[in-house]
């Protein structure tokens, strides 16, 4: 007789299993998303810090707002050229600054310019560079001579495009 009443008190739990669960419909099945909606919220906070835990190295240009021409508000002007060599090693790319010409491959000129660059500081009193680069210069040669500048005291370079 107990094993009747054990058969059938077991018999009427999952008969009546459905009665003592937690929620509805809705509650189960919102239960079940957790998981994924925790998985997509992580991957749209990785996304969003991702871009703004990148460093990268570089110097922070003061860029005017209206286009610039030659001799606008700038004592101080660079011209940067790029010039087609036929020997090997390609081209080359020039500066031109206070009437003398310089090139970015000879260590020694690169000096001689940043001295330049330094008595005219020295006797201006103004660390402003306006800086005419040609289309056709590398990036990496701009750069070079913008730390050049900065070594010699310029605290602020402006760079435009030459005009055609």
């Amino acid at each position: 007789m107990i094993a009747q009443t054990k058969g059938s008190w077991i018999g009427l739990v999952r008969q009546h299993r459905s009665v003592y669960r937690f929620g509805g419909v809705w509650a189960h099945t919102l239960l079940a998303a957790v998981p994924w909606l925790n998985v997509l919220v992580i991957a749209v906070l990785l996304f969003a810090v991702h871009g703004r835990s990148v460093v990268a190295p570089g110097v922070i240009f003061d860029l005017p707002a209206a286009p610039l021409s030659e001799g606008l508000n700038a004592k101080m002007t660079a011209l940067m050229i790029a010039v087609a060599r036929d020997v090997a090693g390609g081209d080359e790319t020039l500066i031109f600054f206070d009437d003398e010409r310089f090139s970015t491959r000879d260590p020694e000129q690169l000096a001689a310019l940043s001295e330049r660059v330094r008595a005219r500081v020295a006797l201006d009193g103004r660390r402003e560079l306006l800086l005419l680069a040609d289309r056709r210069v590398p990036h990496g040669d701009v750069m070079a001579f913008v730390n050049v500048a900065r070594a010699a005291g310029v605290a602020r370079v402006n760079v435009a495009e030459k005009p055609e």
